[in-house]
């Protein structure tokens, strides 16, 4: 199902997705270009079909959820946390801030200092794991771990987009980004049986309102399981806190064991 997912058109192409829907739930087949289609097992068009008006109200909450960058500077500001800016070569583009970056690592070392967790909040280098001669080394630098990047238990990393332009396809990089280190992580546990947390942060209202499909697909690949949270907006200042703390004590209970 996941992977007829993934051959949906984006919604600002109609009539295309329309088309490509009808057949779908009409007579079953997938088109390729110049290639006959390919017949689906109806049971599978059938959850594609449940699956869909569960992705359209996720979709609603998550719109919902979304501040723009005054709401996301004020609750950092509210709470003394230290917001930069992502600063650009050419001066004439808007110099968004990281409030989102702020929040999430200044939360996140409040808790870790409280649960006695050793935190890396701002990775300058790339995670690697290694448990039994089995190595995974992470595609990218990640915006946290947690304890540190050797054997990190909880990674995340944070999508914040800002300015009066619409999204671009920064947005869409961002997706296969998250989707890449998501796969890594859950062949790598496969192969090891170690369980780590991987946590994505969007937030942008305007940006993301642009680009409705990419959104749409993070909410696919966290119902697919390739993320353990994904956290977005409004829910930094009243989630990320507990979702911490219960990911804290149940990583101390699996080491008891």
């Amino acid at each position: 199902m996941w992977n007829i997912i993934r051959m949906i058109p984006p919604e600002h192409h109609t009539n295309i997705r329309k088309e490509f829907e009808y057949k779908l739930k009409e007579y079953g087949t997938i088109e390729f270009k110049d290639q006959m289609p390919l017949k689906l097992d109806k049971e599978i068009i059938n959850l594609y079909s449940e699956y869909q008006e569960v992705q359209n109200k996720l979709l609603e909450v998550a719109f919902e959820k979304l501040r723009d960058e005054d709401e996301a500077v004020y609750f950092c500001k509210k709470n003394g946390f230290p917001v930069k800016k992502t600063a650009t070569k050419n001066k004439t583009h808007h110099q968004s801030s990281a409030a989102m970056v702020s929040a999430v690592s200044s939360i996140a070392e409040n808790v870790c200092s409280k649960y006695g967790s050793q935190i890396n909040s701002n990775p300058q280098g790339r995670c690697a794991w290694h448990h039994k001669q089995k190595i995974l080394v992470s595609g990218r630098n990640l915006d946290g771990a947690i304890p540190s990047l050797v054997n990190p238990e909880s990674i995340w990393e944070i999508k914040e987009y800002w300015g009066k332009t619409k999204g671009g396809s920064k947005m869409s990089d961002a997706l296969y980004e998250c989707h890449l280190i998501g796969l890594e992580l859950r062949e790598y546990e496969e192969r090891t049986n170690q369980k780590i947390n991987h946590i994505v942060f969007l937030d942008g209202k305007a940006q993301w309102s642009s680009r409705k499909s990419d959104l749409r697909r993070f909410i696919d690949i966290m119902n697919q399981g390739l993320i353990d949270y994904l956290i977005i907006g409004k829910e930094v200042e009243n989630e990320w806190e507990k979702t911490l703390e219960k990911i804290l004590t149940d990583s101390k209970a699996r080491r008891q064991k």
